[in-house]
C-alpha cells in the first residue's frame, strides 16, 4: 500500500466491483477517458477486468484508490510498460461523487513515484482530451509537461477534438 494524506494505492478486491461498474458506466468519465465509443460495461466485463488485475499481472500495474474511510474513490496504474526503454502510459479515472477533492491529484503523485522508485522507470506519459481540464490540471500539478497535440484525434459531441500528450521525466534526469 502507497499512502498520501487523502488516498491510498491498494490492490483490487472482489468488493470492489460494484462502485467499479458504476465509476465506467457514467457517461461523463466515458466520454473524458474512453477514445471509442462511449459503450456502457456490463457486470460481467467489469468482473472480468477486476479479476485480471493481480500482482501477477504482467505489463499492466493497476491500482485501486482509496480515501481513508475505505471508501473505493477510482484506480490508477500504468497501463502500457515499455521495460527496454524503461517508459510507461499512465492512466486514472476518479468515481464522479470524489471528483473535485484532489484525490486525482494525489494518487498520480503516488503513482509517479512508484514508476519511478519501484518500477526504476525514466519517463511516464500520459494522453488526455484537449476538453478534459480537470485530467490536464492534475497531470501538470504533477509535473508533466505539454509535449504534443493530436489535432482531431478523437470523434466527440458531434466534432473531432484534440488530445494533447504530456510526459514526465524521473528526477535527475
Amino acid at each position: 500500500m502507497y499512502e498520501g494524506k487523502k488516498v491510498r494505492l491498494r490492490a483490487f478486491e472482489q468488493y470492489d466491483l460494484d462502485a467499479n461498474h458504476a465509476f465506467v458506466n457514467d457517461y461523463e468519465t466515458l466520454r473524458s477517458m474512453m477514445s471509442g465509443i462511449p459503450f456502457p460495461s456490463s457486470m460481467e466485463d467489469e468482473r472480468q477486468w477486476l479479476g485480471q488485475q493481480s500482482s501477477y499481472t504482467r505489463g499492466e500495474y493497476q491500482f485501486a484508490v482509496e480515501d481513508f474511510e475505505g471508501s473505493l474513490v477510482g484506480r490508477c496504474g500504468a497501463i502500457r510498460v515499455d521495460w527496454k526503454n524503461r517508459v510507461a502510459e499512465l492512466a486514472i479515472m476518479i468515481g464522479p461523487p470524489y471528483r473535485g477533492r484532489g484525490y486525482g491529484r494525489e494518487a498520480m503523485g503516488l503513482l509517479c513515484d512508484f514508476c519511478f522508485r519501484e518500477m526504476n522507470l525514466h519517463r511516464l506519459k500520459v494522453s488526455v482530451f484537449a476538453f478534459n481540464e480537470a485530467a490536464l490540471r492534475c497531470y501538470e500539478a504533477n509535473g508533466f509537461e505539454r509535449e504534443g497535440i493530436l489535432r482531431g484525434e478523437i470523434w466527440r459531441d458531434g466534432a473531432y477534438r484534440d488530445v494533447i500528450l504530456l510526459a514526465r521525466m524521473a528526477p535527475g534526469s
